[in-house]
């Protein structure tokens, strides 16, 4: 994902919530109360990566998908 948004110049910001404490606190804050993760919740999924867009959350890599929301 970080080498797509790359070669298509897009800027971002990356947070590893295995090695940020605060960036886990965030995105369980997001995945905990928003409804686009319930099927992830029960599936036993985590929900990563998660790209969010202005309001647009989008759950995994799926590049058709990421390409309109650009």
């Amino acid at each position: 994902m970080k080498e797509y948004l790359s070669k298509k110049e897009v800027k971002f910001a990356y947070f590893d919530v295995s090695l940020q404490l605060g960036a886990l606190a965030r995105f369980l804050k997001i995945r905990d109360t928003n409804p686009v993760f319930e099927s992830v919740k029960e599936s036993g999924s985590i929900g990563l990566p998660t790209i969010l867009i202005d309001d647009e959350i989008l759950v995994g890599f799926d590049e058709e998908k990421l390409e309109k929301l650009l």
